[in-house]
C-alpha cells in the first residue's frame, strides 16, 4: 500500500512537470511605442521568452500578416530566447494602431501572442512667416506701416514677438496664437523723427519665439531696416538779417528746417566755403568771412543736404552801405519773439550809437526821447531811450505802436539812419535775470513774512513756502491807459493806488500755480517794467533752481528762468 501511495506521488509529480512545461512567459507581456510624425523612429524594445529550463524550438509570426509596420529580429530559434520588437510607422496617419508578435514553441498546446501598441501623433505645427524681411524708406518722417503673416502648418502655436536694436520701430500685437486658418497679422510702424539721415540704412530686428513647434521653428527674426534720405532744407528767418559794409566777419543764425550734422551753408555764387555749425534741425550758425562783407549788396545764402536733399530756397542777407538794426529783442529775455506796446527792448547794431555809453535822463516826468542826438522811432512813434550805445540802443516801445510789423528807425548822433523790422503784438512778457543773461536765476527779491525783511533771492537767501517772491519782468503791455500820455511815464513813488494789470498774471513757481498778489509799477520807476509780488504755494519743488513763469495775455515768459526754495 506505501508502495502504490509512493508510486501514485511520483506519478502526479510528473504529470505536473509536464504541465508546467506548457506554459511560456514573454517579459514584458505587451509592447507600447510613441512616435510623433516626422521625428526619429522609435528605439527597438526587447521581450524575454521562457519556458522552465525548456529549450523547445519556437518560430515568430506577426498577427495580422499585412501590419507590415512591426517587425522582430527573429523568426525562429530555441528557447530560452530575446527577442527585439521594432515598428516603423512611416506612412501611418496619425491615430493608434495594435498587432501582435506570435510566438509558437514546439510541445507547447498553445502559442502566445504579446500584443503591440504604437501611437502615432501628428507632427509639431510650423510657425510659417509671411515675410522674411522688411524695409522702410523715410521721407516721409512715418512711412506707412508694413505687415507680416503668421500662419501655421498644424496646431495652435503661442507667440511672443519683440523688437530689438531698433528704437525706431514698434509693433503690435507683442504676442498671441496663431489658429489653424486663422492667422495672425503683425503690423510693423517704423518713425524716422529724430534720426540723422544717412546713406546706410538703420537696422534692426523683430525676434519671434514661438511655443509647441520643433526646436528649430522655436526662435525666428525679422531683419528691418530704414533708410532715412535727407531731404531739401529750407529757410525761415536770419539773425541778424543784415549788417554794414567793413564791418569784419559775422556769425550768423540761419534759421529753418532738416538741417542735420551733414548740413552746409554757402553764398550763392561764391567759392568761399562758409564754416557751418549745426545747432540743432531748426538752426544753423555760419561765420561770412570779411572777404564777403565787405562791399555792400545782398548775399543770397543757401542750406544744402546731401543727395536727395539738395539746395533751399536762398535767403537774402543785406551788406549795408549805412548802419543797420541787426536785431530788436526783449531787453530782459533777449529772445527775438514779437515784442509789446511799452516793452523795454534792444536794438542791436554796428555803429548805431555813440562810442560812449549813456543812460537814461528825465525831463518833466518822462524818459527822454534823445541821448547824445540820437533817436528811435519805431511804427513812427518817438521812443524813450533808456541806454545808448555803439553798438546797442534799449528802448521803451512807445504804447501808441500799431500790432503788427514795424520799421525800427535809429538816427545816430552823425544824422546817419539805421533801419530795421521789428513785430509787435499785444503781450510778449520776458522776466529779468539776475545776471542780466535772460535765463537761470531771476532777478528777484525774497521777502519773508516771520522777518519782515527783503533780501536777494538766491542760495544765501531762498524763499520759503507762503512767503512773497518780487519779480520782474517788461512786455506785459499796454495796462495802464488811464494815463496819459504814458509812453516813458516815469510814475511817481507816493501814487496811490498804483494801476495793476486786469486780470492779473497767472504764475507757476516749482510747477505748481502760485498767488499773484501785485502786478504793476514800481514808484519811482518807469511805466514798463512790472513788479510782481507772488506767494510762493506749499506744493513746490524746492532747491536753488526752482522753475518760474509767468503767463501775460496767454503768453509765458522764457523758458529757464528759476529762483531759490526751500
Amino acid at each position: 500500500m506505501i508502495r502504490f501511495l509512493r508510486c501514485f506521488v511520483l506519478s502526479f509529480a510528473l504529470a505536473g512537470l509536464s504541465f508546467a512545461q506548457t506554459t511560456l512567459t514573454a517579459t514584458p507581456a505587451s509592447l507600447s511605442f510613441t512616435w510623433q510624425q516626422g521625428t526619429t523612429l522609435p528605439a527597438a524594445q526587447t521581450v524575454s521568452i521562457k519556458s522552465g529550463s525548456s529549450t523547445a524550438a519556437f518560430v515568430t509570426a506577426i498577427v495580422p500578416s499585412s501590419d507590415l509596420w512591426l517587425t522582430v529580429s527573429l523568426n525562429g530559434g530555441n528557447l530560452p530566447a530575446s527577442i527585439s520588437v521594432t515598428v516603423n510607422p512611416t506612412g501611418l496617419a496619425a491615430g493608434q494602431y495594435t498587432a501582435s508578435v506570435q510566438l509558437t514553441a514546439a510541445g507547447f498546446a498553445a502559442p502566445i501572442l504579446i500584443p503591440v501598441t504604437v501611437d502615432v501623433e501628428p507632427p509639431l505645427p510650423n510657425l510659417i512667416l509671411g515675410s522674411t524681411s522688411v524695409s522702410f524708406t523715410a521721407p516721409p518722417s512715418s512711412p506707412a506701416p508694413q505687415s507680416v503673416t503668421l500662419s501655421t502648418t498644424g496646431g495652435p502655436i503661442s507667440f511672443t514677438a519683440a523688437v530689438q536694436g531698433a528704437s525706431w520701430l514698434t509693433l503690435t500685437p507683442a504676442s498671441g496664437i496663431v489658429l489653424p486658418g486663422v492667422p495672425v497679422t503683425l503690423t510693423l510702424t517704423a518713425s524716422s523723427k529724430g534720426l540723422i539721415p544717412q546713406s546706410a540704412p538703420y537696422s534692426g530686428k523683430v525676434v519671434l519665439t514661438a511655443t509647441g513647434v520643433p526646436s528649430a521653428n522655436k526662435t525666428q527674426n525679422i531683419p528691418v531696416t530704414l533708410l532715412v534720405n535727407a531731404v531739401t532744407p529750407t529757410i525761415t528767418n536770419l539773425w541778424p538779417s543784415a549788417m554794414l559794409a567793413g564791418s569784419g566777419a559775422l556769425a550768423v543764425t540761419i534759421f529753418g528746417t532738416e538741417f542735420y550734422s551733414a548740413t552746409t551753408a554757402k553764398v550763392t555764387g561764391s567759392s568761399t566755403a562758409l564754416k557751418t555749425v549745426v545747432i540743432s534741425n531748426t538752426a544753423l550758425q555760419v561765420l561770412l568771412p570779411a572777404t564777403l562783407t565787405a562791399t555792400a549788396g545782398a548775399l543770397n545764402l543757401v542750406v544744402t543736404n546731401p543727395a536727395p536733399g539738395g539746395d533751399s530756397t536762398p535767403a537774402v542777407f543785406t551788406v549795408s552801405a549805412t548802419p543797420v538794426v541787426q536785431a530788436v529783442v526783449d531787453a530782459a529775455s533777449y529772445s527775438n519773439n514779437p515784442v509789446s506796446p511799452g516793452e523795454i527792448v534792444a536794438l542791436f547794431g554796428n555803429g548805431i550809437g555813440p562810442a560812449t555809453p549813456m543812460g537814461m535822463a528825465i525831463a518833466n516826468g518822462f524818459v527822454t526821447q534823445t541821448l547824445e542826438n540820437v533817436s528811435v522811432t519805431i511804427d513812427g512813434q518817438a521812443c524813450p531811450l533808456v541806454f545808448v550805445s555803439q553798438n546797442q540802443i534799449n528802448v521803451a516801445v512807445p504804447y501808441a505802436a500799431t500790432i503788427g510789423t514795424a520799421r525800427a528807425v535809429v538816427v545816430n548822433n552823425k544824422g546817419t539812419q539805421a533801419v530795421g523790422q521789428v513785430d509787435i503784438q499785444a503781450t510778449s512778457p520776458g522776466l529779468f535775470s539776475a545776471d542780466g543773461s535772460g535765463t537761470g536765476q531771476a532777478a528777484a527779491l525774497t521777502f519773508s513774512m516771520t522777518t519782515g525783511l527783503y533780501s536777494l533771492n538766491g542760495s544765501a537767501s531762498p524763499v520759503h513756502a507762503n512767503d512773497l517772491i518780487i519779480l520782474y519782468l517788461t512786455g506785459e503791455g499796454d495796462y495802464a491807459t488811464s494815463i496819459n500820455p504814458r509812453t516813458g511815464y516815469i510814475v511817481p513813488a507816493n501814487t496811490n493806488p498804483l494801476p495793476q494789470v486786469n486780470p492779473l498774471p497767472t504764475v507757476t513757481i516749482g510747477g505748481q500755480p502760485a498767488t499773484v498778489q501785485y502786478a504793476g509799477p514800481m514808484g519811482g520807476g518807469m511805466l514798463g517794467v512790472l513788479q510782481m509780488n507772488v506767494v510762493v504755494p506749499s506744493g513746490s519743488t524746492t532747491g536753488n533752481s526752482t522753475p518760474v513763469s509767468v503767463t501775460i495775455g496767454g503768453v509765458s515768459t522764457q523758458a529757464g528762468m528759476t529762483i531759490a526754495v526751500k
